[in-house]
């Protein structure tokens, strides 16, 4: 991973640009889902796939930016953006600005985290 860290600590900044669109991708799209749970409720199934859709991508980043990520979840987190958008279309969901703002982040995650996986 290319990233640039502090001596004795697990915080890590990205050195590749590359990694800072990944993680504003992940952001957007990791809190537009939180937001629209609130609005879908926890006894709506929709609602509680959003809020671990929005904390998958949130709590990745997490981990993105700390030393113990590894080359290979590259992988699968573009896996993960990608089944979130192929679901979108499975489930027949509504367009909305919403929709097309997280499904743009998770598309342009994918590039940024395939772009980084190659890297």
């Amino acid at each position: 991973m290319s990233t640039v860290t502090s001596q004795d600590s697990t915080f890590q900044f990205p050195s590749n640009s590359a990694g800072y669109v990944a993680i504003g991708a992940a952001l957007v799209t990791g809190v537009v889902h939180l937001l629209l749970a609130s609005r879908l409720g926890l006894s709506n199934t929709f609602g509680v796939l959003f809020i671990f859709n929005g904390l998958g991508f949130l709590g990745g980043t997490a981990i993105f930016l700390t030393q113990y990520w590894r080359r290979e979840l590259h992988l699968v987190a573009a896996g993960y953006a990608l089944v979130t958008i192929a679901a979108f279309f499975a489930t027949g969901a509504a367009w909305s600005p919403f929709a097309v703002v997280t499904k743009v982040a998770e598309a342009v995650f994918s590039v940024a985290v395939l772009y980084l996986y190659k890297q």
